[in-house]
C-alpha cells in the first residue's frame, strides 16, 4: 500500500516538473517474472475473462475486482482470438481475453476491431497465447 501511495503522490506531482521516465517508471515497473495471480471469468455473460498479472493484485483486490464474475486463483482459458494486455511489465498488468463462445460471442472481425482499439492505447498491447508462451 505504501508503494501505491507513493506512486499516486508522484503522479499528482507530475505537473510540477516530475519526469515520468526517471521518477515514475521505476516505481511502477515490475520486479518479478510475470505470472497470473488469479482471474475473473465473465465468459458465460460477456465472453471475456480477465487475468490479473501484476504484483498489485492481492487475493482480496482480485476478489473485489470480480464481484460480477467468477473469481479463481487459476488463469483464464487462453483464447485463439487474443486479448488486450494492459500496462505490460508493470505492477498493474492484466489481460482481458475475448472468446468466440459464451454469453456474447466475439467474432474474428470484432476481435480485429478490439485489437486495433487495444493497440491504440499507450498502455495496451494485443496478445495471443503464443506471444506469452514464446516471448
Amino acid at each position: 500500500m505504501k508503494k501505491l501511495t507513493l506512486i499516486l503522490a508522484t503522479l499528482l506531482l507530475a505537473g510540477c516538473g516530475t519526469d515520468y521516465k526517471n521518477d515514475v517508471k521505476p516505481l511502477i515497473e515490475t520486479s518479478t517474472k510475470p505470472i497470473v495471480r488469479g482471474s475473473c471469468n465473465f465468459i458465460d455473460a460477456q465472453s471475456i475473462c480477465v487475468d490479473f498479472v501484476g504484483e498489485v493484485f492481492t487475493e482480496d483486490r482480485m476478489k473485489l475486482s470480480c464481484a460480477e464474475g467468477k473469481f479463481s486463483l487459476d488463469a483464464c482459458p487462453y483464447s485463439d482470438l487474443g486479448g488486450c494486455q494492459a500496462t505490460p511489465g508493470t505492477i498493474t498488468e492484466s489481460i482481458a481475453w475475448s472468446y468466440n463462445y459464451g454469453g456474447q460471442p466475439i467474432t474474428a472481425e470484432e476481435a480485429g476491431y478490439q485489437e486495433k482499439a487495444c493497440n491504440a492505447l499507450a498502455v495496451g498491447k494485443w496478445v495471443k497465447p503464443e506471444d506469452l508462451l514464446n516471448p
